[in-house]
């Protein structure tokens, strides 16, 4: 849960937000859903994205403290880096528990009388005078208004939208407590001096989670992503950021696989659909939206009420594709 964020200062104002939702969410139900482990941002000292973290931290007035490479291997000694390494600290920043969040979430509604399909694909959009309709495997469903954030399945409901679904794994290594939070070892992200970006969560039973957000094998449908361990680089993925930023951690344990839902900018999609401003879209969230999904629920349940949101969505609009 990075606040000073690195894609840009226009995320930022959504992603306060959604902190304070997801602490709303926390104190209400008294459930664990995020840690302030603190985040370290790691890379060279010429990193665009690390320079997009101090721009959105000036823009916001931001707590991020910068430490040169001396200065990160003194507050953690299990992280090396080249001699032209910076690291930019966000110690307000932290870990989302998502599991816990989405079962929070769901029993929330359920107690509030919100009726729940589960394992029930939608086949198809449809849209009339008196609203929409969606047709699934178990009956259809009409409306006046319609939100769809239906991950990678978009391309296969509205396959004129410019999303790129790809295949992305994540690993967990052999670690121990040193790199737990509650020896104050934070989350991260890691910038490669070939560019290839980073990211991992402290350790949690003796196991730490890393993943490669660049890269990966694009794929023309969900089923098509293959799981862990059937493309040879799979399990090799993280070793080259492991050898050069964390060589204590051990092994491989094991891995899992995802789904990004690209757009060509790799910025999110909030906007209604071309021609049917009764459908709002939430999509193309390119691999770094959950943390956004409270403040993005909030936009959707607005909508619903015909509430015009707080915030500037121009940036996130599907005009910015128009030739």
């Amino acid at each position: 849960m990075r606040h000073a964020y690195g894609e840009g200062e226009r995320y930022v104002p959504l992603v306060l937000r959604a902190q304070t939702l997801w602490d709303e969410l926390a104190k209400q139900t008294e459930e664990r859903i995020f840690e302030c482990t603190g985040v370290i941002n790691l890379g060279p000292a010429h990193s665009d994205f690390l320079a997009g973290v101090e721009r959105s931290a000036r823009a916001f007035n931001l707590d991020v403290e910068k430490l040169d490479a001396t200065g990160i291997t003194a507050r953690w000694p299990e992280i090396t880096v080249p001699d032209d390494y910076i690291g930019l600290f966000e110690a307000h920043s932290g870990v989302l528990h998502c599991e816990t969040a989405i079962k929070t979430w769901i029993d929330l509604a359920a107690k509030a009388g919100c009726a729940q399909l589960f394992n029930c694909p939608v086949e198809t959009i449809t849209h009339d005078d008196n609203g929409v309709t969606v047709t699934t495997i178990d009956g259809d469903y009409s409306a006046s208004r319609l939100l769809v954030s239906a991950g990678t399945w978009v391309t296969r409901l509205l396959p004129e939208l410019p999303i790129l679904p790809v295949r992305k794994v994540f690993s967990w290594f052999q670690s121990d407590g040193r790199y737990s939070a509650q020896n104050k070892f934070p989350a991260f992200t890691g910038e490669l001096p070939n560019g290839d970006q980073f990211y991992g969560f402290p350790s949690e039973k003796d196991a730490l989670k890393i993943g490669k957000h660049n890269g990966g094998q694009a794929i023309a449908s969900p089923e098509e992503r293959k799981p862990f361990g059937a493309v040879p680089q799979d399990g090799s993925e993280a070793f080259s950021f492991l050898r050069t930023i964390l060589p204590g951690v051990g092994g491989l344990l094991y891995g899992a696989a995802c789904t990004y839902d690209n757009t060509p900018d790799e910025d999110f999609i909030i906007d209604t659909l071309p021609g049917h401003d009764n459908v709002l879209l939430i999509t193309g969230l390119s691999g770094h939206g959950f943390k956004f999904a409270s403040v993005l629920g909030e936009i959707a349940a607005q909508f619903a009420q015909g509430i015009t949101p707080q915030f500037d969505l121009t940036p996130f609009s599907l005009s910015r594709f128009n030739g």
